[in-house]
């Protein structure tokens, strides 16, 4: 998969504040014109004139005086991810991850500096986590990030950090740059990464990346569970050699589309 990374011009102000409303709806599940106004230092004039494009074009809805995310974004989502090259092989090895294992099983992939969920899948076992197709986290403090970060050129990973930091999620995560990439090293030694509670206490995860037959950098996969199990041979051997094998299945897979 590839991302331009800067695509250069200037931004338009007005399109720059459609985005910051979406953006805010997003964040609030629904808001008002005086709610939006206040929160992003615009007029109600100038929130109400975006609204209603936003409303006419079918990008918001509109319940009474509130505001929200219109369906239409499903389709657009649905878009963006079939046109992920792997994605639809690798959802079929996620599922059969999760239910093997008992855990939560998800893809990932990079955009914007950023790791994107693609698909989620729940064991018999699995606890809830926060993630969710769709949503958007910092590489540096999840598996999934790690093993992503360990493969791309070092220069574009410290752009990444430069843009986006290193924000300590919990006790565990690694905010030194040094130390972060000292664990890349170890991730293309062992071919696997791992989240030791470090996006959130008492979960761990083990994650492989996702390679073409050319080398392309497609994403990542992971397992993750509750710290009680995901310690001893299980986490050190087991679901790492489960991954690895997933992953050169959806590698395999991925050529034949």
């Amino acid at each position: 998969m590839t991302e331009t990374d800067d695509v250069g011009g200037r931004p338009v102000q007005a399109v720059q504040t459609s985005c910051e409303i979406l953006e805010a709806l997003l964040e609030r599940d629904s808001a008002g014109v005086t709610e939006l106004a206040e929160s992003l230092g615009r007029s109600k004039a100038t929130i109400h004139g975006h609204l209603s494009t936003l409303h006419d074009n079918e990008l918001v809805a509109r319940d009474g005086d509130r505001y929200r995310i219109s369906l239409r974004f499903v389709d657009f989502g649905e878009h963006a991810k079939r046109n992920v090259q792997v994605y639809d092989v690798a959802r079929e090895e996620i599922d059969r991850l999760a239910e093997e294992t008992g855990e939560v099983a998800q893809l990932m992939v990079k955009e914007h500096g950023r790791g994107v969920y693609l698909h989620k899948a729940e064991g018999e076992h699995s606890v809830r986590t926060a993630s969710y197709p769709g949503a958007r986290n910092h590489l540096h403090c999840t598996a999934l990030g790690k093993a992503i970060l360990a493969h791309l050129p070092e220069e574009r990973v410290h752009a990444i950090l430069d843009e986006h930091g290193l924000p300590q999620m919990t006790e565990n995560t690694i905010t030194d740059r040094e130390a972060l990439f000292a664990e890349l090293e170890d991730v293309r030694d062992h071919g696997t990464a791992v989240d030791n509670e470090e996006i959130l206490q008492g979960l761990r995860c083990i994650a492989a990346p996702l390679h073409g037959n050319d080398g392309t950098l497609y994403g990542a996969i992971s397992v993750s569970g509750p710290t009680s199990r995901m310690q001893g041979t299980r986490f050190e051997e087991t679901l790492p050699d489960a991954l690895r094998g997933a992953a050169n299945v959806i590698q395999i897979n991925a050529t034949q589309q």
